[in-house]
């Protein structure tokens, strides 16, 4: 896509954002008394007592990620000598404040699609109608306690001068160098300029992220296509270490999930959080085709289509057999190599072309 068509869509994305944004509705009052409500509510409080979600959001209310978590990153964030690494702990208070924060929270101030709150309503609990729509009000309303605390600007970082929040943040090696507004950012959703609470979106997409191991996006295009089956699930991670591209939720993950939400509260640790892409998980999407043409993501605005530039680099891109299990080419370049010699891959690439096999596994007729 040229650089003329993505200005004109972002300005209709950021015009559909706003719109979304307004409107958006709390709990009906009405349903607060419904078992429904009670699970959600469930949910939030045994997600929000885990240490990993406290530690996320003190971060927040710090004003910087610690060292460790900056880094942390498939798609690096950091590099060089940038001075986070004179941050490698939270500040003082800053844990305590996000307990706090976490027992005062009024679950009423979250604001959610009324679709989504009726789809999950009208859902028979144990269901994968209700543990998918279960997982995308949790997911929603973690990334909105992101932008909420973001908001708030409690800012307790103590680093003055050059170990400031802001001269961290603006920090960069290259006078050149464009910088990102905050620390807090997930690699893809980086469009502050259409999100409807800019820069806080951002960072509520990056504790959504941290918290459970991805951004939460669904099969929307097989969902409107046939609105009787809940869409699949998809994670789009960042962590270092695993995919790069959006991965399905199997069943079993899904089940185990909501086994954390709406369980007694005793789950050691932070259960399976975060999630973690594994080798059964090999339904896959590159991040360049989700959004268009495949019709996965949350909210249709949360990320432009790749530029032409950024579509050249990725057909580019070696792949590798942890992104692409789904190729089987690693193994069969291997055996080839042992009996005939080292061979030129890019030339066996040229040959058998960079597409993948994609598709649900829970739903007929996808590919």
């Amino acid at each position: 896509m040229d650089e003329a068509t993505l200005q004109s869509l972002s300005a209709k994305m950021k015009r559909r954002a706003r719109f979304d944004h307004a409107a958006r509705r709390p709990f009906p009052r009405k349903l607060k008394s419904t078992t429904h409500y009670s699970l959600f509510i469930r949910a939030m409080n045994n997600i929000l007592s885990t240490e990993l979600a406290q530690f996320t959001y003190a971060q927040i209310i710090d004003g910087l990620p610690i060292e460790d978590v900056a880094w942390d990153r498939r798609i690096p964030a950091v590099y060089g000598n940038h001075p986070i690494e004179h941050h490698p702990d939270l500040c003082p208070g800053a844990l305590d404040c996000a307990r706090k924060q976490k027992d005062e929270i009024d679950f009423s101030i979250l604001s959610f699609d009324p679709g989504l709150i009726n789809a999950y309503i009208q859902s028979t609990p144990g269901t994968k109608a209700f543990n998918t729509r279960l997982i995308e009000l949790v997911a929603v309303a973690l990334n909105e306690i992101g932008v909420i605390l973001f908001q708030m600007d409690i800012r307790l970082h103590q680093g003055q001068g050059d170990l400031s929040i802001e001269a961290i943040t603006n920090w960069k090696e290259d006078p050149d160098e464009e910088t990102l507004p905050t620390m807090f950012h997930h690699p893809y959703y980086l469009h502050s300029d259409i999100y409807p609470l800019g820069v806080a979106n951002m960072a509520g997409y990056w504790a959504e992220d941290r918290i459970l191991g991805g951004v939460v996006t669904f099969d929307r295009k097989a969902e409107q296509e046939d609105c009787t089956h809940p869409p699949n699930v998809y994670i789009v991670p960042s962590r270092a270490g695993t995919t790069l591209r959006y991965w399905q939720l199997l069943d079993g993950q899904q089940e185990e999930l909501i086994g954390v939400f709406i369980g007694d509260g005793e789950t050691k640790g932070d259960g399976p959080l975060p999630l973690k892409c594994t080798d059964e998980n090999k339904v896959r999407i590159d991040e360049r085709f989700a959004v268009v043409p495949r019709g996965v993501y949350r909210d249709v605005w949360e990320r432009l289509p790749p530029s032409i530039e950024h579509m050249r680099h990725m057909d580019r891109r070696p792949r590798n057999e942890g992104d692409y299990p789904e190729d089987g080419m690693v193994e069969l370049m291997r055996a080839i190599e042992e009996a005939y010699g080292e061979i030129d891959r890019d030339d066996v690439r040229d040959d058998v072309g960079t597409g993948s096999v994609e598709g649900g596994q829970d739903r007929k007729g996808e590919e």
